[in-house]
């Protein structure tokens, strides 16, 4: 299967079939080119890489009332085919007679009471700019007599949130908008301002002035359970108010390839497509429990994996910004990384649970309460930390000054450190920081460790460094650090001991804990390694270690791995 497209924020097209038209360059707001410029609106909605099967949308629609009727059956909210179903013939189609029939048309008047209930407080938004250097182009290529500017839009949902007008949508549906224009549901055009936007949540706070408005009401996401039925509101493809229905596929999503910096996302199956953007996910008691922010897919269109962002971040950051206020977020300064069973084995853990600390930032909130490199934080003030998204939330959503009593896992022992949380800076990101201070955001590691998809991509002795030698246990070649190697590999000035990684296979241990070309090990279980006779000695003395915990430089930045210590 080739490699899924994927699109994201108002780069999103749908050209027409009839006209396609060649694309326009990005311009001064940051969009793509448009579909009005054709004739068509475009929706600007955020989509992530996936992958899944391509089916048509009937056998679609068909295994999802399958579901859906599989899940009342299950329940007891249909009676089985032999007590409350006819066959006819000569047909052989069943159809519902008696309580069968009354019990199928209670669910379904069910759900549409739900649908009733919260599409007034749904509305369609159409957000339009300026994009002077895409009209520059157009009046070059048409000439500026029988020129007209025109601008571009794109278009997305929101919901009310406040009686008093105030409406939540994603960031990506109105940023850089000149103009932002709401559609209601009982058809009224208005103007909306922009209170207040928070691109690390992608959420944003419009307003509008009118009468006789219908506020949602916001469910606790917390309570949210894998397998609820849910409905989805919105308008794909600017049919507006359209409700789809699915369940609950997954919580705790955070490992969606898109430049949003807290997910922590709802995931699931109800359809949703460009335009559903800021709309709502909705329990079956009516409740606001999320926002449809973006969608995996290789066509471009609904295949069965949405998001949402969690209605409790969304209440919390909507009445910040209702207030025209700046989200304040909570601080540590480290670079944190995920405990999976290898390094659970590797620091004496039971259970793979937390966030380790990679590295302390200077003069940081971590520093001055004394939090060190390869803690691992288990708790902060008594609440269960249960992976690394968890942490950045807890941080994120506390307020600076705030004194926190965290439990950290350090050299096999829990210790209770009292942490006072800073103010994070302008302009920090999760995700950039990790990638600009990990090896991961120096070099990517195709560029670093190139592979053959024909055959093992196991680095060949012929094509090592002179003077290397290969530890097939871990898939790497190891070199000791000579001055020709320090100048191939621009290894820092001030290591003067350790040995180089001059190559990693793909398929290995090595690449599973994260090590690369051009990384030196300076110290194996807590022991500094001297050079390559020093690294085998301690590979021996460690040799019954399920787990290896190393500590690894990249250029200036150092960071700690463990490497699985057996077949």
């Amino acid at each position: 299967m080739g490699r899924p497209r994927t699109r994201h924020d108002a780069a999103f097209r749908t050209f027409s079939v009839a006209a396609p038209k060649p694309p326009i360059a990005e311009g001064k707001s940051g969009h793509a080119d448009y579909d009005q410029v054709y004739g068509q609106d475009s929706d600007r909605f955020a989509n992530t890489r996936g992958v899944s099967m391509r089916r048509s949308r009937y056998a679609m629609e068909s295994r999802r009332i399958a579901v859906s009727l599989s899940i009342a059956l299950a329940a007891g909210l249909l009676p089985s085919a032999a007590s409350g179903f006819q066959q006819m013939q000569p047909t052989g189609k069943l159809l519902p007679t008696g309580a069968a029939a009354s019990d199928l048309e209670r669910i379904s008047n069910g759900f549409a009471e739900i649908a009733e209930r919260v599409k007034p407080s749904v509305v369609s938004i159409k957000s339009m700019a300026i994009n002077e250097e895409m009209n520059a182009e157009l009046r070059r290529m048409f000439g500026d007599r029988d020129f007209q500017p025109i601008p571009v839009s794109g278009t997305g949902s929101g919901v009310i949130f406040d009686p008093a007008g105030y409406i939540v949508t994603n960031n990506h549906v109105v940023e850089d908008a000149d103009v932002v224009r709401v559609t209601l549901a009982d058809g009224r055009e208005l103007e909306a301002e922009v209170v207040g936007t928070d691109s690390m949540t992608d959420l944003a706070v419009i307003r509008i002035d009118g009468n006789n408005l219908t506020a949602c009401h916001f469910g606790d996401s917390d309570a949210v359970r894998v397998g609820n039925l849910v409905l989805a509101i919105g308008s794909p493809f600017k049919f507006g108010h359209s409700v789809s229905h699915g369940i609950i596929s997954a919580v705790g999503r955070s490992n969606v390839d898109v430049e949003i910096d807290y997910k922590n996302w709802i995931q699931t199956d109800a359809a949703i497509n460009p335009g559903n953007s800021g709309g709502p996910l909705i329990n079956t008691r009516g409740e606001i429990i999320g926002i449809s922010v973006a969608i995996a897919t290789e066509s471009g269109g609904y295949q069965g994996v949405g998001f949402a962002i969690p209605s409790n971040t969304v209440a919390r950051v909507t009445e910040t910004l209702k207030r025209g206020e700046k989200v304040v977020r909570g601080y540590l300064g480290v670079i944190i990384k995920a405990v999976n069973t290898t390094i659970a084995e590797g620091y004496g853990l039971n259970e793979a649970k937390g966030a380790m600390l990679q590295t302390i930032g200077p003069d940081t909130p971590a520093e001055k309460a004394g939090l060190q490199a390869e803690d691992i934080i288990l708790a902060i003030d008594g609440r269960e930390i249960k992976g690394l998204e968890e942490l950045q939330e807890r941080v994120a959503h506390m307020t600076p000054g705030t004194r926190s009593m965290f439990r950290v896992w350090r050299k096999r022992a829990v210790r209770e450190i009292p942490v006072e949380i800073g103010r994070q800076p302008e302009h920090f990101r999760t995700q950039g920081t990790q990638e600009d201070l990990s090896p991961r955001g120096k070099e990517s590691p195709r560029d670093m460790q190139p592979t053959d998809r024909t055959t093992r991509a196991q680095p060949s002795k012929s094509a090592a460094e002179p003077g290397s030698e290969y530890f097939p246990r871990f898939g790497m070649h190891v070199a000791d650090l000579t001055s020709d190697l320090r100048d191939k590999y621009n290894v820092a000035a001030g290591i003067t001991s350790g040995v180089l990684v001059t190559g990693v296979d793909p398929l290995g241990e090595a690449f599973n804990a994260e090590l690369r070309r051009r990384c030196v090990i300076r110290r194996v279980n807590d022991e500094e390694v001297k050079n390559l006779a020093d690294f085998k000695r301690l590979l021996e003395k460690h040799k019954a270690s399920r787990g290896l915990r190393l500590a690894v430089q990249i250029g200036e930045d150092t960071y700690h791995t463990v490497i699985r210590n057996y077949e």
